[in-house]
Order: structure tokens, then C-alpha cells, then sequence
């Protein structure tokens, strides 16, 4: 039985292929679309590293928000996936209706195989969302709405992962 008190006790107990970093499941022409829609792949470095090597606890942490029965004030599922759903709209006005798709195609290839399960898809649509955070915020001058749906999207991964710093800064 594993350990669940130590920080390093991850999800996927072994890597696929024995890898050691991310370079084993980025899809080079994935990130050759992402580079031709604006966006180059360090902008989600530390978001695609954090998924990477998330703990089974954090992901239980994920998976509980994400499955409450009760509907929380300050933040419940189905609101997020309205908020998502004007996010992608907005993004979709300013011609960047591929980058969602990239970014969810990237993401789903951190789990493969026999690794994937409820806790890696929760991960997968908390980080993706997070991704979508990020990308909203660059557009934020454009549409001042949108600063407040990120903070609303990436909620989960901020709270959970400790993410606050990070997702707010626009480079």
C-alpha cells in the first residue's frame, strides 16, 4: 500500500517509458500549431510541470472539489463550465479558437494508457482550465471580463496547487 503522507507519492507511480521530464509525451506538431497561433509552450511550463508530478492527494483534493454534491457560493463545477464556455467564446472572437484545442490535446497526453482514471481526468480538466486562465488573462485589455472568469476558472489549480503567483502574471 502506498504511502500517502509523503509529498512525493504521485499519481502515476511509474512514468510511461521511464521518462523523466515532459519532453517523452510533447507531440512536436502540437507545439508547432500552438507557435503558429501566438503561443510557445513555456508560457504552461510550470502548469504542464505541476501536472506532471501531482500527488495522489492533490489529485483527491481535485477530484472532491470537482465532485461536491452541494453546490459551494464561491465555487461549484457547473458554474466553471459556463464560465469555460464564455471564455472559449470570447478567445473564439479574437481568432484563437485553435489554442483551446491544442492546449487540451497537450494536456490529455501527460496521462496515457493504463494511467488514465477519474483522478487524471479531473486533474487534466482543473489544468486545462487553468491553461484557458492564462490565455484569457493575455486578452484581458481587450475584454476587461475576462480577468474575472480567469480568476474563476483557475480557482482549483491556484487553491490546491498554490498556483496564485503564478497564474496572475502575464509575461
Amino acid at each position: 500500500m502506498q504511502d500517502f503522507t509523503e509529498p512525493e507519492d504521485q499519481v502515476r507511480l511509474d512514468p510511461p517509458a521511464n521518462r523523466s521530464s515532459l519532453a517523452g509525451i510533447l507531440y512536436y506538431p502540437d507545439i508547432l500549431d500552438l507557435r503558429l497561433v501566438g503561443y510557445e509552450l513555456e508560457r504552461f511550463e510550470p502548469l504542464l510541470l505541476a501536472i506532471d508530478s501531482a500527488s495522489f492527494r492533490k489529485a483527491l483534493a481535485v477530484s472532491t472539489l470537482l465532485r461536491r454534491p452541494d453546490s459551494s457560493a464561491i465555487w461549484n463545477y457547473t458554474r466553471a463550465n459556463q464560465v469555460e464556455l464564455l471564455i472559449l467564446d470570447t478567445l473564439h472572437e479574437y481568432g484563437l479558437a485553435q489554442v483551446p484545442q491544442l492546449l487540451r490535446q497537450i494536456l490529455g497526453r501527460v496521462f496515457e494508457d493504463e494511467t488514465k482514471n477519474y483522478l487524471t481526468i479531473d486533474l487534466v480538466t482543473v489544468f486545462y482550465w487553468a491553461c484557458i486562465a492564462q490565455v484569457a488573462r493575455d486578452y484581458a485589455w481587450r475584454e476587461p471580463r475576462l480577468t474575472e472568469w480567469a480568476d474563476y476558472l483557475s480557482k482549483p489549480v491556484s487553491t490546491i496547487f498554490g498556483f496564485s503567483e503564478t497564474l496572475t502574471s502575464v509575461t
